[in-house]
């Protein structure tokens, strides 16, 4: 009887060793599995599984991004060029293993990132962009564009065509405008090339893009891309449909002050900002629709809930804002040089960085948000 005990206890034991060892193989990079299969016969066996193979890409793949933290640069100057990074929580900090590229320096000095999406980078030296993903520390140099534009919008979008590989496909969009001509240059991993189209608008625009602060596209949708710029006008170009139109803003809204376009959770969202007041409304029309439809989403006065010595300073402006990728309550502010996690609907806020620097050099630094895979896709 106790022989049979024991038996059972040590039957107990394997199966929940067995249950622990596939549950870490599940959280692994590929190249840690590549490793791994050394150890024994019996994790060989489990990571050349087929159905565990797919359970973690299924798992990896899934739609909402999973945040890690915030590249940042300044653009004012060459000299204050540096890309850093910073994480958005202590636990994100524990995720990522040594081999992740927090400074992308393998450009040198004067380059610029100037996109980011699903976990690649989108940087540019001299006309020439690069795709460089910071978990696999590999670059991709791709051609050289056949127009120069000064300095022009960008929009940038990686997505998984097959969940079952490991590859991904990206388009670039870039386009300039004078009165009522638009220039776009796009360029699609499918085809290795950059393709021009030239528009011909029905309503002259004009773009007012601070020299310091220009944006990538909030979000793409269906092949339709959604700028931001100060003039202020929202601007969306339709990939699919080669048709380019300005997006009107909120009805409701009042004041004038500073404005944020972001995507989160499948949806955009418009954020007015005047010194500590914020405003978020959420698209509800359809992407392709020119006749925009804002639903108001939230109302606070950050002033009031932000503590870490911000309070008691008669102008503690919001100088830069952004939105977690998957959960849309959730921005991220950049106040009197400290980056703080604002709930929006439950009022909490949590010190996520401190630049270290004076407010009114901060300003001039863009945030480009990180989202983990620990699966690393590669180009």
């Amino acid at each position: 009887m106790k022989r049979r005990r024991k038996l059972s206890r040590k039957e107990r034991v394997v199966e929940v060793y067995d249950d622990i060892v596939i549950n870490i193989l599940h959280r692994l990079p590929s190249k840690s599995l590549a490793r791994f299969k050394c150890v024994s016969k019996c994790w060989r066996k489990y990571i050349a599984d087929s159905s565990l193979s797919y359970s973690c890409r299924s798992r990896r793949w899934r739609p909402q991004p999973y945040l890690i933290g915030f590249f940042y640069q300044a653009r004012d100057t060459c000299e204050r060029s540096k890309i850093q990074f910073f994480f958005s929580s202590e636990e994100s900090s524990l995720d990522i293993d040594g081999s992740f590229d927090q400074s992308v320096s393998f450009l040198g000095r004067c380059a610029y990132i100037v996109a980011s999406s699903n976990g690649f980078l989108l940087c540019n030296r001299q006309r020439i962009y690069y795709v460089y993903n910071p978990a696999t520390r590999q670059s991709m140099a791709l051609p050289k564009t056949q127009i120069g534009m000064n300095d022009p919008t960008i929009g940038f979008i990686c997505k998984v065509d097959d969940p079952n590989r490991d590859v991904i496909s990206f388009t670039i969009v870039r386009y300039w405008i004078l009165q009522s001509n638009v220039t776009i240059e796009s360029f699609s991993s499918e085809t290795n090339a950059w393709i021009v189209d030239n528009l011909i608008l029905n309503v002259p625009l004009r773009l007012y893009f601070f020299v310091y602060m220009k944006s990538p596209s909030a979000g793409v949708v269906d092949g339709v891309f959604f700028w931001l710029d100060q003039g202020p006008q929202i601007t969306v170009y339709d990939s699919v449909h080669k048709s380019f139109w300005a997006l009107g803003f909120p009805e409701d809204m009042v004041a004038t002050g500073n404005y944020f376009l972001g995507f989160s959770g499948g949806d955009f969202y418009f954020a007015l900002y005047v010194k500590t007041s914020i405003t978020v409304w959420q698209l509800k029309s359809n992407i392709r629709s020119r006749d925009a439809l804002w639903v108001r989403k939230y109302v606070t006065d950050v002033a009031t809930t932000v503590p870490f010595g911000l309070t008691g300073f008669l102008h503690t402006e919001v100088q830069n804002m952004d939105i977690h990728p998957a959960i849309p309550h959730i921005f991220y502010l950049d106040v009197k040089s400290k980056v703080i996690s604002y709930d929006m609907e439950t009022d909490i806020a949590e010190l996520v960085h401190d630049f270290g620097e004076y407010g009114w050099r901060t300003k001039h630094f863009k945030l480009f948000s990180y989202e983990w895979h620990q699966w690393p896709r590669i180009l």
